[in-house]
């Protein structure tokens, strides 16, 4: 029975099916193994709309609708009421050594001290003589922290251990291309400025009153729109070059790398710029796998070792992003946050309860279009560790478009580690004219971990 490659991840074009093959809710961690990705158990509903999370001063935070909460107890998702958050806009944050800053998009900026004292109150004044800006992006560096005003104005900073006091000259915009500000970030103690067109570094040399200075030569043709999240030692983000389509890149070595390929373009090219702007980013390590995340509207995916893979869950018969929209570390444990409901990772295949559809998507094409029939398929998959048995459906296609009716497979019960998951028709699996697409689908709580896929072919 000969071998057949196991898709790598979302792949493909859109006006050729023949060339799309696809992973949901499970990644390719190289050497022709797929994982399924991790689960969410529900700790509590939270009974608010979560706006972003954060660890600080040794505490989990969470911002749910129009308050700031503490968790006080992670097994049971007890939380104290910190303060108000004004707005429904997404947060972002940054953490210096005493204070922590929170920004509302677009909204006011709050200070939160290490005795869980939460302000508004803004010390001094700033560009102009005038009010603090709303803001969208804060980031912190030498002990200053450096904010985007929601206008797209020049960014200003803080005094060195207060991120509430701004001064009116603490304000900079050297910038080489007239674009309007829109986030910022520290990497290796480098300050980034993004705006619509371009991104800019800023070194600080301890000059006044503005000890930012850009460096030259160092601008980053590529604009940010959203999703700015860290990984692997950069920044990944949701963008483009100037009036092009959007992409996702990849901040490296002062330049910035594609990352998305064709079929993440394409989801992407399915939203305003407005859409993509609340994009969310996260990252986690799963059984020693780094994985990123981004989360749309309508769409959720997972990046490992240059692969992308679709992350959904299955609310009654209806796919819909998956519930990891925020996620941070904590005490040797990632908890998430995402509409009313807090949890954290963990090997089930549900999702708050709901269940998790994984789907593999592949193709066969035989050598010169050569007509063949399918006597069987074989799949390598995780067998005796499940606690009930579950079942495993194959649907075959001829064009990968149309698929037939799933046939569902046993897999072996607690225990039997050597049973072959396999289908073998009376009369075969069908005949086909040079090309077979296959669909293997499951929506119950099994461990979907598989190595192989063989098939026997008659001419």
């Amino acid at each position: 029975m000969p071998r057949i490659p196991l898709p790598v991840g979302i792949v493909g074009h859109e006006d050729l099916p023949r060339t799309r093959q696809s992973l949901t809710n499970c990644f390719n961690v190289g050497g022709g193994v797929i994982m399924s990705r991790p689960g969410i158990e529900e700790i509590t509903s939270t009974g608010g709309v979560a706006r972003g999370q954060f660890v600080w001063n040794g505490a989990l935070y969470l911002v749910v609708s129009e308050q700031l909460l503490k968790v006080i107890d992670v097994e049971t998702g007890a939380t104290s009421v910190i303060g108000p958050i004004a707005g429904s806009e997404f947060i972002t944050t940054a953490v210096g050594f005493v204070e922590a800053a929170i920004v509302v998009k677009g909204g006011a900026i709050y200070t939160l001290d290490k005795s869980d004292n939460l302000s508004t109150d803004i010390v001094g004044t700033s560009i102009g003589g005038g009010e603090i800006l709303s803001s969208v992006a804060v980031a912190h560096i030498d002990g200053r922290f450096v904010y985007v005003p929601a206008d797209g104005s020049p960014a200003f900073f803080s005094d060195v251990g207060n991120p509430a006091s701004v001064q009116v000259l603490s304000f900079f915009d050297a910038e080489e291309l007239p674009d309007d500000n829109t986030t910022t970030f520290n990497l290796r103690n480098t300050l980034y400025i993004g705006g619509t067109d371009s991104f800019e570094l800023f070194q600080d040399t301890g000059a006044t009153p503005v000890p930012f200075t850009r460096l030259t030569g160092a601008r980053i043709d590529y604009g940010y729109i959203g999703g700015l999240t860290a990984y692997a030692d950069t920044y990944f983000f949701i963008g483009r070059e100037k009036d092009q389509d959007f992409g996702i890149y990849a901040i490296s070595q002062g330049k910035a790398e594609t990352v998305s390929n064709e079929a993440i373009d394409v989801i992407l090219a399915g939203y305003t710029q407005t859409g993509l702007q609340n994009a969310q980013g996260a990252r986690f390590k799963w059984r020693g796998y780094d994985i990123l995340t981004f989360s749309l509207a309508s769409d959720s995916f997972g990046f490992y070792k240059g692969n992308w893979f679709k992350l959904t869950v299955l609310e009654g018969s209806t796919e819909k992003s998956w519930g990891g929209q925020f996620i941070n570390q904590f005490i040797g444990e990632y908890y998430t946050s995402s509409s009313d409901k807090f949890g954290k990772l963990a090997k089930i295949n549900t999702e708050n309860g709901a269940k998790i559809p994984i789907v593999v998507d592949l193709a066969f094409e035989q050598a010169d279009n050569e007509y063949f029939a399918c006597q069987s398929v074989s799949l390598g998959i995780s067998q005796g560790f499940n606690p009930e048995v579950g079942t495993v459906g194959l649907a075959m296609s001829r064009n990968n478009v149309e698929y037939g009716e799933f046939l569902f497979r046993d897999l072996a019960q607690k225990g039997n580690y050597t049973q072959h998951l396999t289908w073998n028709e009376p009369g075969g699996l069908g005949a086909y004219d040079g090309f077979m697409g296959m669909r293997f689908y499951t929506t119950q709580d099994v461990t979907f971990s598989s190595n192989a896929l063989s098939a026997f072919f008659r001419g």
